[in-house]
């Protein structure tokens, strides 16, 4: 006898095409509804996304991109105190400070990110 899960498994296919224009825009609904593709086809076809779905955290691109900007500036920083400190020399209290304020603000602006709500 067949167990519950294996008689709802998810083996039949649906192939529609679109435009890779269509593509990207139901990708980025789906996303900012925090749901993969197929929850969220599933969700628009049928209004229930499904028992076991796959929920993800909406991507702010734009954040993204000025966040990898801050971690470089930030590892360039700590990196040129590294080196400092490698040669036996001082490396001066405000410049340590200045590095950890901005890697506080870089975590507090990925808190932030990640606080995004899904719905």
């Amino acid at each position: 006898m067949a167990s519950g899960s294996e008689l709802r498994r998810r083996t039949a296919t649906f192939t529609v095409r679109v435009t890779p224009e269509e593509r990207d825009a139901i990708a980025a609904l789906a996303m900012q509804k925090g749901l993969t593709v197929g929850a969220f086809l599933r969700a628009a076809a049928l209004g229930d996304k499904g028992p076991r779905a796959k929920t993800r955290i909406p991507v702010d691109e734009a954040l993204l991109r000025r966040l990898l900007g801050q971690t470089g500036k930030i590892g360039g920083n700590l990196n040129q105190i590294a080196k400092q400190l490698n040669k036996g020399g001082a490396v001066a209290t405000p410049d340590v400070l200045a590095a950890v304020a901005e890697y506080r603000q870089l975590r507090q602006a990925i808190l932030a990110a990640l606080r995004t709500p899904t719905r």
